[in-house]
């Protein structure tokens, strides 16, 4: 056998990773959730490690409060917060927080009420334990919830949750601990303490976090053209940020890792370039395979090591006591769900959450990683230790293997597995281009190939027209199923984003700055929620925004005292150039984005003569945007002629340079000594 320890645990490491990576292609076929498969190995890994001699060495990994809190937490949070739609989350914020905050607390005490009555543990225990079990962590239901297509909403809402209700449910245990351990009892007193400590841990987890997060934009701006440092920044950024709030600071690190995720998401989307910004999603989804996987996989190891079937087949009143558990928790949460989101939906009748995105939450509120975390915790001598580390067991393996197991059919008997109408016009419209595109081709393929036979060639002909008038009937039925509103919105949407792909392009050739990009970005949200809200045309929002207004007013002031300073015509000179560069990027895309449109619905089908409203909207942006370039001065306006000029040359000598490198005509030294001297 095996002595090394550290090369017994590299062998456990790696045994368990092959088995999630093996688990992960049977399961995709099999359809089977792939976390609750991974807590059922694992538990049979631990069979084989207690029964079967060559395998002992799986004994030796088990889960623990630090592996989970310190290794586990922060990747799957960072990634979760990093991939969240922030405008998304910023609409349902209400509900979120409503569930996540005052539902988990309304959670805890009723768990600790009906426990208190029907177990041993007394009061303070059954409320401590009610805090670490009401968390959530739905990572199969969100797995699923993408597999299957389901609506974003959905999806936001019950991962917004969970984000929020792991930093409230450790918020919440580590005060009802304190007053345990210090023998205070749960009067005002403790009370109110304990609400200023959450507000604390909450406001201060969301603080450290976006310090930490602006902080590191720095380095993170310094290396994006070398994804691999970037990868291990953003890592850094995520434990850091953690450690930090957790050791140092002493506030929610759960919370701050969010916070810093949603910063790093919003300088990832709107300032990295297209690779790195894929490479950065690819990383961080890769991280989070890794993390879920020997996590739930060390779930089955602990629950088999602990002995958890065993002690509840022996002693009856620890089945009873998981049965009462069980009630208490489903009993909790239908209160939670339905209750606060009946409130919410007569007080915020426009943003209400439908019934059937209830029932989901509801079904979905899986048990995992904290609450193991926050039951593995307790000192060996905590009084009915052992009981609420079995309670918390027991309703992780329920949830994971009941629920986990059935909300997919929920899903489908609710109709949610079918994309919203603006999701199917999408991927109707990606179908039916990619058929038009595929069967562009065909000379291709017949300059291509050497003497192709010519039925070859019709009954590729063939099966690309068939294919392509299939998917336009599709996309035509739904265009026509839609009604004059959807439809305009639709167009807008489409119009709105082919606007931000032409600014994104301009900026990774290299002629717009990042704050030109960010402004452009939040222009284009502006108009994006006009839409969502029914306003067709968007209106045009104002010239941005607070650093223009200060420029104006400096520049108001400077030239009434100082009207010959060489500052104030300095900064003077600048404006003009910067709004000769505004203007002129939206004369641009004003340009393009109507050619763009009237390309997409030619190929994929649909009647150009709908797109009129907008492409009419865009020509009038485009005229008036003409208007405020010619009215700038002439020199300025030269100069920015100049500037974007000595930019495309620059980018297109960069071009053939990096091609001539790709194909071995010059070295990388020689090429990029040759880029540094231009």
């Amino acid at each position: 056998m095996i002595h090394n320890p550290l090369l017994t645990i590299e062998i456990d490491i790696l045994v368990l990773l092959a088995v999630a990576c093996l688990s992960a292609i049977a399961l995709k076929r099999l359809k089977f959730p792939y976390t609750v498969a991974l807590v059922i190995l694992g538990f049979g890994l631990g069979w084989l490690g207690k029964h079967i001699e060559p395998f002992e060495f799986l004994q030796t990994l088990t889960l623990s409060h630090d592996l989970i809190l310190f290794v586990f937490v922060p990747p799957l949070i960072f990634e979760s917060a990093l991939n969240l739609d922030s405008r998304l989350l910023l609409r349902n914020l209400t509900p979120i927080l409503t569930l996540a905050a005052p539902g988990l607390l309304l959670s805890t005490a009723i768990v600790g009420a009906i426990l208190s009555w029907g177990t041993i543990l007394t009061l303070p225990q059954s409320l401590l334990f009610g805090s670490l079990i009401s968390a959530t962590d739905p990572v199969a239901v969100i797995a699923l919830f993408k597999e299957l297509g389901a609506p974003k909403r959905l999806g936001i809402l019950v991962e917004g949750e969970s984000l929020f209700n792991d930093a409230t449910a450790i918020v919440t245990f580590n005060i009802i601990l304190g007053v345990i351990i210090t023998g205070q009892e749960f009067g005002l007193p403790a009370l109110q303490q304990g609400f200023v400590a959450f507000l604390i841990n909450f406001g201060g987890g969301i603080v450290v976090g976006s310090l930490v997060g602006l902080f590191m934009r720095t380095p993170i701006s310094l290396s994006r053209d070398n994804p691999l440092v970037l990868a291990t920044l953003t890592t850094i950024l995520a434990y850091t940020t953690f450690l930090v709030a957790e050791e140092v600071v002493h506030v929610s690190g759960v919370i701050a890792v969010v916070s810093a995720g949603i910063v790093l998401g919003w300088y990832k989307t709107n300032q990295l370039k297209f690779e790195d910004r894929e490479f950065i999603g690819e990383y961080w989804e890769y991280l989070a395979f890794l993390a879920n996987s020997l996590i739930f996989l060390l779930v089955g190891l602990t629950v088999s090591g602990l002995g958890f079937f065993l002690q509840v087949k022996q002693t009856q009143d620890l089945l009873g006591a998981i049965g009462l558990t069980l009630i208490s928790i489903l009993l909790a949460r239908a209160i939670v769900v339905f209750g606060f989101t009946a409130l919410l939906n007569r007080w915020q009748p426009t943003n209400s959450v439908e019934l059937s995105y209830q029932i989901v939450s509801y079904w979905g509120g899986l048990r995992g990683a904290v609450c193991l975390a926050l039951a593995l915790s307790f000192e060996p001598d905590f009084p009915n230790r052992e009981l609420m580390l079995m309670l918390t067991l027991g309703v992780v393996i329920f949830t994971l293997l009941i629920p986990g197991t059935t909300i997919a059919a929920l899903l489908k008997k609710l109709r949610l597995d079918l994309p919203p109408l603006f999701d199917r016009l999408n991927q109707a419209l990606a179908r039916s281009l990619s058929q038009h595109h595929a069967l562009e081709q065909l000379p291709l393929i017949e300059t291509t190939l050497l003497n192709p036979r010519p039925e070859m060639l019709a009954a590729y002909q063939q099966k690309c027209q068939t294919g392509l008038g299939q998917a336009r009937q599709v996309l035509t039925s739904l265009f026509n199923e839609a009604d004059e509103k959807t439809r305009q919105q639709w167009v807008w949407f489409m119009a709105l984003n082919l606007e931000r792909q032409i600014y994104r392009n301009m900026y990774d050739a290299g002629f717009m700055d990042e704050p030109f990009l960010a402004q452009f970005n939040l222009m284009l949200n502006l108009k994006q929620d006009a839409v969502a809200e029914g306003e067709v045309p968007p209106s045009q929002p104002d010239q941005l925004i607070f650093e223009a207004w200060v420029t104006n007013l400096t520049l108001m002031l400077g030239e009434k005292w100082m009207p010959q300073n060489s500052e104030v015509n300095g900064l003077r000179a600048k404006n003009i150039f910067n709004t000769g560069k505004f203007w002129g990027f939206t004369a641009h895309a004003s340009k393009m984005v109507p050619i763009r449109l009237k390309a997409v619905f030619e190929d994929s089908g649909l009647d150009v003569n709908f797109l009129q409203p907008c492409i009419t909207q865009y020509q009038q942006w485009n005229k008036e945007a003409v208007h405020q370039v010619m009215q700038l001065e002439t020199e300025p306006l030269v100069e920015l002629q100049k500037q974007i000029a000595e930019r495309i040359s620059q980018r297109s000598q960069g071009r053939t340079i990096e091609d001539l490198i790709s194909i071995g005509a010059i070295s990388e030294a020689t090429g990029n000594g040759l880029i540094q001297s231009d």
